[in-house]
């Protein structure tokens, strides 16, 4: 066959398919609201009509809010009509004061179609519950790489040895390192997670990690990881906030999270069913613990208040309003009738669950960041720069462990080495020896980065 006649050949079979029935083309996926749809209206839309503002009279942080139509005049969605449907509408507009989204560049064209077509192909929803927010139904985000070696020094905000406390794993910039604790050597790097973590807590059979994590004021998740491999194993939650506490239940049979949406969460494993979603504090929430036969859940909050629940039902068993200054921390006693509560009011209270009152208190201490129960003592952080030994029961005080360098903002304990360790605001792990209490190891766990390093680079 000649040159030209191959050329006239290829242009008629690209005219022959692009005649051919629509039926006989490869047929488009329909338009998936989780995974496409969702995330254009929370990072577009949301801002302006959400839960704090609905512009026009339109919400649309959820799929329920965003299929109300609440302006029936000009409603937000109607399904296979895009003209009849403000959602399309409003993205088109001539009029730089009408077209959505304000004081912004036009989405682009491509976004605009899909919208469009989403419309036209009846607005379905596959996201699950209805009524769920969009960053509770959009797909896992992939996270961006941390950086490889640390400018500055990033504060350990969660801590928690691995089961058989040979190796501690550390919170870290969109990621988890994990350390020796004998010596301090980094032994890998486990990626994809938010840019902050602020607790770590492994599976009671050990085979799994939980990471409360996310970024203030945008988002938060909960990951569950496989620890040798690093790989992640399910997300169960994405919040509008960031989650800030996460425990599993002794038998490993739930989760309680606690979130800066003012949320409680419990989970039920190995399902992933959320059984309760408990809105009854006014601020965030900041740490979360199970009783040692796992029944109860105690819940403290910024608002100053401290709760527990039956974790069965979800009904609320006592609160208590003593402290006067917002709260980070909570603990159970070893029998399970009483509570420790702490904040910043520098005094850790203990108040038993039947009725909610103070037993004992033990001040003296600073603002008290963290509690970590054992046994029949419990150990006690925060701006004293040290950490502080006393009796679960009697809040005697016992002997301090000296040698953190900052504010100790995570803390964790292996009972099978019996060791302690304390992560600090500067980004320094502390080890002791809980025999004796000697300091057994010291190290920064911002991975590449050195005081040396940060100076030359000053210079």
């Amino acid at each position: 066959m000649k040159p030209a006649s191959n050329l006239w050949f290829l242009l008629g079979l690209t005219l022959a398919a692009a005649i051919q029935p629509a039926g006989l083309r490869a047929a488009q996926p329909p338009v998936s609201f989780r995974a496409q749809i969702a995330p254009l209206l929370l990072s577009q839309c949301q801002t302006c009509h959400g839960p704090t503002e609905q512009k026009g009279g339109y919400r649309v942080d959820s799929f329920d809010f965003l299929s109300r139509n609440e302006t029936p005049a000009d409603p937000a969605l109607t399904p296979s009509h895009p003209d009849k449907s403000a959602l399309y509408n409003l993205l088109i507009a001539e009029d730089a004061d009408e077209r959505m989204p304000k004081k912004a560049e036009p989405l682009p064209k491509a976004q605009v179609e899909l919208i469009k077509r989403w419309i036209a192909e009846g607005a379905s929803y596959d996201g699950g519950e209805a009524t769920a927010s969009l960053v509770e139904i959009i797909p896992a985000r992939l996270h961006p790489k941390a950086p490889e070696a640390y400018s500055l020094p990033l504060p350990v905000t969660a801590l928690t040895f691995s089961p058989d406390g040979s190796e501690l794993f550390a919170s870290g910039l969109r990621e988890l390192s994990v350390w020796n604790p004998a010596d301090g050597k980094l032994l890998r790097r486990i990626p994809n997670i938010a840019p902050r973590t602020y607790h770590l807590c492994f599976s009671p059979d050990g085979s799994s990690l939980a990471a409360a994590s996310g970024e203030p004021g945008e988002f938060g998740e909960l990951r569950l990881f496989d620890p040798k491999s690093g790989a992640m194993l399910r997300q169960l939650l994405s919040s509008t906030d960031t989650l800030l506490d996460v425990k599993f239940s002794p038998d490993g049979t739930l989760l309680a999270v606690a979130g800066a949406d003012h949320s409680l969460s419990i989970f039920e494993l190995p399902s992933g069913r959320r059984r309760h979603k408990l809105l009854v504090h006014s601020d965030a929430v900041t740490a979360v613990a199970f009783s040692p036969d796992g029944t109860l859940v105690a819940s403290v909050s910024l608002d100053r208040g401290a709760k527990v629940f039956n974790a069965a039902t979800g009904k609320l068993v006592t609160t208590y309003r003593d402290h006067q200054a917002p709260l980070y921390t909570v603990a159970f006693t070893q029998d399970g009738k009483e509570v420790l509560s702490a904040g910043r009011d520098k005094a850790a209270h203990q108040w038993n669950v039947a009725e909610g009152k103070k037993q004992r208190e033990l001040g003296g201490l600073g603002d008290i960041l963290k509690l970590l129960p054992n046994g029949d003592q419990i150990y006690l952080a925060g701006s004293a720069k040290k950490l502080s030994q006393a009796g679960a029961a009697d809040l005697k005080p016992g002997r301090g462990f000296e040698g953190s360098t900052d504010w100790i903002y995570s803390l964790t304990l292996d009972p099978n080495t019996q060791r302690l360790a304390a992560g600090s605001y500067d980004g320094n792990v502390t080890v002791w020896n809980l025999g004796d209490g000697k300091q057994a190891t010291h190290f920064n766990a911002s991975p590449g980065y050195s005081p040396a390093s940060q100076a030359s680079a000053k210079r």
